[in-house]
């Protein structure tokens, strides 16, 4: 029995080492390779990593302003709405759960789209400049974090918090879909980019404060870490063993809806990557022990989205070659190459069996 325990954990600690090494890798790839800029050669990257400069002004902003931005927030998006979809499945006890379908971004689009589409309420951020659709996603978030709250407040059951929230995401998508059907194209292209998600729009500022709120994310995950353990086996298990749920309920709302209101504003809408990392880490970790499984859902996360993110950068959407020859390629949009990819994946494990996994 003992041996066994300690076969667990060592192959459970390789896995681990294993997503930290992809984790680790995977960004030179990008900086070397992710982008298709044929006068900066991999001597040029070697010597901006080695020594902070290639030499030549233009390579040092294309590395530092272009290059290196998207793959930071590449980690830090992968480590905070994986690890948020990993929270929001354990509380509902659901495999979808994620902050896509619990509602929780509904509310970042809803505001969006109204600065969007609506020239009075965009003019009232005009202070803002261009960050006005940023603020606009903050104040979404924290109208998704509200209504999350006083829903979970007045609902006694998790699947009624979930319940409720879904509807409210469909009455919102339904305010969307009217402003769309009476938008102008070039307005429809601008929220259709946020929907679908992107990174390539990341600044370097922009890091800094994404770097904060990951912090204090990662931070909540430990301290949860054990209430969550304790929900694995239902509510009423939990409060048997003194677990507060209505409060551990609340906490978990609102650690997820504050990473979510602060990470999705700068990118768009990235939804898959909170509900295949944590169906993939499962079978990969096989356990449902949050000390093993929150640490491999967020580097998981890491690597879906720095692999896709080198493969976004690396191939084109060719529709424009069959009907717009004189309009260039467009890379393709994360979100679209992660909801293929992580589709897949996902597809393939339900193929092979893993179905039967349960939280």
């Amino acid at each position: 029995m003992k041996n066994g325990n300690k076969h667990k954990k060592s192959y459970r600690y390789l896995v681990i080492l294993l997503l930290v090494f992809l984790s680790a890798v995977l960004p030179i790839v990008g900086i070397y390779y992710g982008g298709n800029a044929k006068t900066i050669c991999c001597e040029d990257v070697t010597n901006f990593v080695m020594l902070q400069s290639t030499g030549d002004e233009f390579k040092d902003f294309m590395l530092k302003e272009v290059r290196l931005p998207p793959i930071l927030g590449a980690i830090l998006i992968g480590l905070t709405l994986s690890g948020a979809g990993l929270m929001l499945q354990t509380l509902f006890r659901n495999l979808l759960a994620s902050p896509y379908t619990t509602g929780i971004s509904s509310g970042v689009l809803l505001i969006v789209a109204l600065v969007i589409f609506i020239n009075s309420v965009s003019s009232l951020l005009d202070t803002f400049g261009t960050d006005k659709i940023l603020i606009a996603g903050w104040c979404g978030g924290l109208l998704s974090m509200t209504m999350l709250i006083i829903i979970a407040l007045r609902v006694k059951e998790s699947n009624g918090v979930i319940i409720v929230a879904l509807l409210l995401s469909y009455l919102f998508g339904g305010i969307r879909s009217y402003l769309i059907a009476n938008a102008q194209n070039i307005q429809v292209q601008e929220y259709w980019e946020f929907m679908v998600g992107t990174i390539t729009k990341i600044h370097i500022p922009d890091i800094t404060n994404m770097l904060i709120c990951t912090i204090i994310f990662i931070l909540l995950s430990i301290f949860l870490i054990k209430p969550l353990n304790a929900l694995l086996f239902g509510e009423k298990y939990a409060k048997s063993f003194g677990l507060n749920v209505k409060k551990t309920r609340i906490l978990i709302l609102l650690t997820t809806s504050f990473i979510v209101g602060a990470i999705i504003p700068y990118v768009g809408l990235i939804a898959f990557v909170g509900i295949a990392s944590p169906y993939l880490a499962r079978p990969l970790i096989k356990t449902s022990d949050h000390r093993w499984l929150m640490p491999t859902t967020m580097l998981l996360g890491v690597v879906l989205m720095l692999l896709c993110h080198i493969i976004s950068l690396k191939y084109f959407v060719p529709i424009y070659y069959i009907y717009e020859i004189s309009r260039p390629a467009s890379p393709l949009p994360i979100g679209s190459v992660l909801d293929i990819l992580g589709g897949l994946l996902v597809i393939y494990m339900v193929y092979r069996g893993e179905k039967k996994i349960r939280i």
